[in-house]
């Protein structure tokens, strides 16, 4: 006989596997810290990526100037204003990246435990069908 409780459960956690479930369960691997940082070393690197194509596309673009002051140019005021420059993205965007992944691991938490509770539940009506039907086989068998 189907039992309404145990199919509402598996529903839900279909549902909820199917929808957010996914990312969720992903954030979940990992303890929060590990999460957050493994997800701002990829927004430093990304970042790293995106200020060296945009410093290329500002030296391209530049090109003729830069190359009419290349004897004027202070290569050490030059050096520290790209370095300075590439701290100050990569300390933005890791800061912006710290917030937004501990939020999004913080929002997934509450979902997972409801999850694991649900498939606790979901394992307890399993264990419990099973328990009587073992029951009634050994009563059987006794008889």
């Amino acid at each position: 006989m189907v039992n309404e409780e145990k199919v509402i459960l598996m529903t839900k956690i279909a549902m909820y596997k199917e929808s957010l479930g996914r990312e969720d369960l992903e954030k979940g691997k990992y303890f929060q810290s590990d999460y957050v940082k493994l997800n701002c070393l990829k927004t430093i690197v990304s970042s790293t990526v995106l200020f060296v194509v945009f410093a290329a596309a500002y030296i391209y673009y530049n090109l003729a100037d830069i190359v009419e002051k290349l004897t004027e140019l202070d290569y050490v005021k030059v050096a520290s204003s790209i370095v300075g420059g590439y701290a100050v993205v990569c300390i933005a965007f890791a800061l912006f990246a710290w917030v937004l992944y501990t939020y999004r691991y913080m929002k997934a938490k509450p979902k997972l435990i409801k999850y694991n509770q649900n498939l606790k539940k979901l394992i307890e009506f399993y264990e419990n069908e099973d328990g009587t039907r073992r029951s009634v086989k050994k009563k059987r068998r006794a008889n």
